[in-house]
């Protein structure tokens, strides 16, 4: 069967003549159109781009947000393109569009009710990556539970926890995060000493702990600010709590530099002749997070 044979045998389906000459020509506009519109849009995408990582000073976790975030919008591009191009060509050729407009739009419902929870997860992951909330690497705590970004996608973000186990949490399930990472750690150590004891000589000798570890470069490095002295924070049947406060940068800097302080005043007020509360043998010096400073435990 020839090419015009098979013409003859649709009929209604393309028009004939100087007309489709006209479309063809019209057609090959819009897709030349539609390319460059796509090219123009690609080219602020890549701006925005290096914009991020100039912003984030080329970091890997800024580098995988850009990426993922340029991946989205083109993708949302092309497609929105493409179907817009598949209409207009429609058009041009006679066809009515109408009812297929009104078919996708029904199918688009249907598949908008069946699929909720998925498109719920991918604009969370939108608005996660686009507004930074967190980044790969970053500790977070989700629904009370600390654990580690892996990675994140626009439709999920993988968290691993102290024992390895990895969780997969649809990014429409985050709530409420805790991001643990961001700007400085603030730990309060409450020291207890047993009732009886000089509490002015236990004052004195965290007092000295504080500025001894203060003064050593090794852990200035670490310190946003010195460690701090706030006082007696409450008292107890058996015991007082004197209240230090450490507050260094995001990570391990914290309770490395918590541990070191219990260390260094346990060993202080045994030196200084001061009984600890006496809890099983043992001196039950606690990192806690931070409160209000003028409250009590």
């Amino acid at each position: 069967m020839t090419p015009l044979a098979a013409g003859a045998g649709l009929p209604g389906l393309l028009p004939g003549g100087e007309k489709l000459l006209s479309g063809g020509v019209r057609v090959v506009i819009a897709l030349a159109l539609a390319f460059l519109l796509q090219r123009l849009v690609y080219l602020l995408v890549a701006r925005m781009e290096r914009w991020l990582l100039r912003a984030g000073q080329g970091s890997p976790q800024v580098e995988s947000r850009a990426h993922t975030l340029g991946q989205i919008f083109r993708s949302l591009t092309t497609a929105v393109i493409a179907l817009g191009t598949l209409v207009y060509v429609l058009i041009v050729f006679g066809w009515d569009v109408r009812p297929l407009l009104a078919g996708a739009g029904i199918a688009g419902v249907a598949f908008g009710f069946g699929a909720q929870t998925m498109v719920r997860d991918v604009i969370a992951g939108v608005f996660i990556l686009s507004e930074n909330q967190f980044s790969v690497g970053d500790v977070i705590e989700v629904n009370g539970k600390a654990a580690t970004v892996e990675s994140i996608t626009v439709r999920r973000t993988s968290l691993r926890d102290f024992n390895g186990y990895v969780y997969f949490v649809p990014n429409g399930e985050l709530r409420i995060v805790v991001n643990r990472s961001r700007g400085w750690t603030c730990l309060a150590l409450d020291v207890p000493v047993a009732l009886g004891q000089d509490l002015d000589r236990a004052l004195d000798v965290c007092r000295k702990v504080a500025a001894q570890m203060n003064g050593e470069p090794e852990w200035q490095e670490r310190l946003l600010d010195p460690i701090a002295l706030w006082g007696i924070e409450s008292f107890g049947p058996q015991e007082a709590q004197i209240r230090m406060v450490v507050r260094t940068r995001p990570g391990a800097d914290a309770p490395e530099t918590v541990r070191e302080l219990r260390r260094r005043v346990h060993r202080a007020l045994a030196v200084a002749g001061l009984r600890a509360g006496d809890r099983a043998g043992v001196v039950p010096v606690a990192a806690a997070p931070l409160e209000s400073r003028g409250s009590g435990s």
